[in-house]
């Protein structure tokens, strides 16, 4: 019992000593934060991240609205002059998935596709082995 009142007593006369905590101070961190700009949102990332933006299940009514848009956008990505190689592979997956999900039965569908892995396959290194399954898949 007297050990819980040495402990309480040690305690109170440190609460005695500071009744109130000492409030925060600022830190010029947090004041030069709130003047930092954030990085600028280009389009080519802005096109590829349209797709899962606009998402849809395939029971939802907008679903082949959604795929539509997100195809066009790919399209007009991958379509762009300059690009990172890195964007380029990522718009011609995105374009060859996108195709896929909408169907080869669909008029253009499977010759953008065949543009698409061709593209990537013999400009971008870094999909080859990527769309080379999905061409593969494709026969």
């Amino acid at each position: 019992m007297s050990r819980v009142v040495g402990v309480t007593s040690l305690l109170g006369s440190k609460m005695s000593d500071n009744p109130r905590p000492a409030k925060r101070q600022k830190t010029e961190q947090e004041s030069s934060a709130s003047e930092d700009v954030p990085p600028q949102l280009t389009l080519a990332s802005l096109l590829l991240g349209l797709p899962s933006l606009l998402l849809h299940p395939p029971t939802h009514t907008n679903h082949e609205r959604s795929l539509a848009l997100s195809y066009h956008a790919l399209k007009k990505c991958a379509a762009m002059t300059s690009l990172d190689c890195t964007v380029e592979c990522r718009a011609a997956a995105g374009l060859v998935e996108l195709g896929l999900q909408i169907g080869l039965s669909s008029s253009g569908i499977e010759g953008e596709i065949q543009k698409a892995i061709t593209k990537g396959v013999s400009d971008l290194s870094l999909c080859r082995i990527m769309l080379t399954n999905i061409y593969l898949y494709l026969l």
